[in-house]
């Protein structure tokens, strides 16, 4: 405090200031002001107007990313036309396929890396897309050969293979879409709900389509369906509903858009009541042979039922899009107003600042550089030259020199205090006294949510690693883990260690689901990262984890440590190198983890 009084009484004009002076002083505090509002404004405004163009480049090739994936999909359906119709190189079904095909590859070559975009190379995966170019035409090849040949020699299993195929297909692009996702979801965190929505429609469709082609097979051969077949309906047939079930909630959040309002109402009725309908039919006819279509037919009558759901997701994409370009927009015309008003008020301030005596003006300019200088914490070590100026001038200089000279004293003071108490020497991470501090109240948290989620990590048999290696390797198998963890987590996440060979990591207003997944992540990051020693051996070390999410208030902390630290028990006691995530009556088991890694 005595500090800030310092600098109010060598600031204070004295009554005697001339006109000048109080009109210099005034100017600059405006100019300075107002510049550092505007600068800091247009900088704002300029890193916005900077994201938004690249999210919206960045979610338009997303969107091609996933419509590929939907005409992979698509593609099955006059497939199974075609395998169950005898052969016709220039029939109706067959002059469909070809055309599927064409839509396809035009669909992959759109999002096929280039020189001329920087967005494309970072978010598509060349060698995943080669991948998936080369299942595909082993696939189209194995539907050629089986559907040249006479219907009548074309059995259940082959059908089913060929079909089994394209599923293939569609599973090679699915890493193509997640490592997209995952790029557009780094790229800027607030466009993860965006992303997986659009997944969540991608996949809608896919399995819809699934439940058609599980039934085709037996329908072109006219046979029972077997209890694989059935089983597989079933499954697919739960997974559908469950995908619609999470999308209702996520659309309904659009209600401004009344495009998709509207595709969700005829979603309801086109497909979940007719479409579902239609494969609740061919399954009971499935169960004596005898269908009342043929595959031809079940495609004309199901394909369509299945269209609203690409419009969903075709208006959901459009909406996301149009959001994107709405806020670009809004961008340009902020940043272009600030602009002019910036200028506006600079040339107001010249004017102002050329009735100012010279003598007064550069005084004062360097003081107000040294008052940002010391707010900024920088140049604390070089002395400041008072001010051969009488008056307030020199008085305002002297109490700069004496307030830095306490800043720096206290600045020293405060950083060397708060490695000592918050720093693990090891690693270089906080450490646990730091950690126990969260569930405190501790002001020094003020600024953290409540609701938060909680990762312990523990290295597997890390005492193997010490007896084999020595403890120094130990500690080396330490620094590097935490360094790779602190790579990984996200920069407002806190990265601690616990004790001994456990870490924790808290994650601020995060989900269960993400947690686990980022978990997950980074247990396959440990496991596959190499560790090389001193004396060039290299180390794999895998590691456990337990998830949870709570509060850090009151006993919320305690009770949220215990769940998280059950759940790493947990995954120990199931073998290790595992996800072990506490759910929301006590532990939900491992199967609760590979489902959400799954996912």
């Amino acid at each position: 405090m005595s500090n800030r009084f310092e600098l109010r009484a060598a600031i204070r004009p004295r009554s005697g200031a001339s006109l000048d002076t109080k009109l210099v002083l005034g100017c600059m505090v405006l100019l300075a002001l107002s510049l550092a509002l505007a600068l800091s404004l247009i900088t704002i405004l300029g890193s916005d107007y900077v994201r938004a163009s690249r999210n919206l480049e960045a979610l338009t090739l997303y969107r091609k990313v996933l419509t590929a994936a939907n005409r992979l999909s698509a593609e099955r359906g006059p497939m199974n036309s075609v395998l169950g119709e005898e052969p016709a190189a220039d029939g109706p079904a067959a002059r469909k396929l070809a055309k599927f095909r064409t839509v396809s590859d035009q669909a992959l070559a759109e999002i096929t890396p280039d020189d001329g975009s920087e967005i494309t190379r970072r978010l598509v995966d060349r060698d995943k897309l080669d991948n998936l170019r080369a299942s595909l035409a082993t696939a189209r090849r194995a539907a050629d050969r089986l559907s040249a040949r006479p219907l009548a020699e074309r059995d259940t299993t082959e059908i089913r293979s060929v079909i089994a195929g394209m599923f293939g297909v569609v599973e090679t692009m699915r890493p193509v879409v997640l490592a997209a996702m995952a790029e557009l979801m780094e790229h800027d965190i607030s466009l993860t709900g965006h992303a997986l929505t659009g997944l969540m429609l991608g996949d809608l469709r896919e399995y819809a389509g699934r439940l058609g082609s599980f039934l085709a097979p037996s329908i072109a051969a006219r046979q029972p369906l077997s209890a694989t077949a059935y089983d597989e309906l079933i499954l697919t047939h739960g997974r559908v509903l469950q995908i619609w079930q999470s999308l209702e909630h996520q659309l309904a959040l659009h209600a401004d858009a009344p495009e998709l309002v509207a595709a969700v109402g005829e979603a309801r009725i086109r497909y979940f009541r007719d479409g579902l309908d239609l494969i609740a039919r061919l399954s009971a006819e499935g169960k004596t042979g005898h269908y009342s279509v043929t595959t031809e037919q079940m495609t004309l009558q199901y394909v369509p039922t299945m269209a609203p759901l690409e419009r969903l997701r075709d208006g959901f994409l459009d909406d996301m899009l149009a959001h994107a370009r709405a806020t670009r927009a809004n961008s340009v015309h902020w940043l272009q107003f600030l602009v002019a008003f910036t200028v506006l008020i600079v040339l107001t301030n010249l004017l102002l600042l050329v009735l100012a005596r010279r003598r007064i003006f550069h005084p004062l300019l360097q003081a107000r550089n040294h008052i940002v200088a010391l707010a900024e914490e920088r140049n604390l070590d070089q002395p400041t030259r008072v001010s051969r100026h009488g008056g307030e001038i020199h008085e305002l200089f002297a109490a700069l020199e004496s307030l830095r000279l306490k800043l720096r004293e206290r600045l020293r003071l405060t950083e060397r205090l708060k490695v000592q108490a918050e720093t693990d020497a090891l690693t270089g991470l906080l450490n646990r006294r730091t950690f126990d501090r969260l569930g405190q109240d501790d002001s020094g948290f003020a600024d953290l949510p409540v609701e938060t989620g909680l990762i312990l990590m523990d290295i597997d048999r890390f005492k193997l690693i010490n007896d084999t290696y020595g403890h120094i390797a130990g500690d080396q198998v330490l620094r590097a883990t935490a360094g790779l963890v602190v790579e990984m987590v996200r920069k407002n996440d806190l990265v601690m260690r616990y004790g001994g060979e456990e870490f924790a990591i808290v994650l601020p207003s995060t989900s269960l689901r993400t947690l686990a997944r980022i978990a997950e992540t980074l247990r396959a990051a440990i496991a596959e990262q190499a560790i090389a020693l001193d004396d060039g051996t290299e180390v794999l070390v895998t590691a456990s984890f337990g998830v949870a999410t709570g509060r850090r208030d009151g006993p919320g902390w305690k009770i949220l440590i215990e769940a998280a630290d059950q759940a790493l028990y947990m995954a120990k006691a199931e073998g290790r190198n595992r996800v072990g995530v506490a759910g929301e009556h006590g532990l939900a088991g491992q199967v609760v983890a590979d489902r959400v890694r799954a996912a």
